[in-house]
């Protein structure tokens, strides 16, 4: 049959299937707590602006 894997080289698909997703998955958390430590940066230096009296940023009521 045409377009179907057999043998082991259906189980070396399978494993570069899952070493495949692992490596991107991978990538995705180590980008996204990239994007949180620059957040929490950026909010940590908001905060000790604020307390410092800089100049107020946004709409306060």
């Amino acid at each position: 049959m045409t377009g179907v894997i057999s043998g082991s080289g259906q189980w070396a698909y399978v494993a570069a299937a899952y070493a495949l997703t692992a490596l991107l998955t991978g990538a995705v958390l180590w980008a996204s707590w990239r994007a949180m430590a620059k957040a929490e940066k950026r909010s940590d230096a908001l905060r000790a602006d604020s307390r410092r009296g800089g100049a107020p940023r946004g709409d306060r009521k």
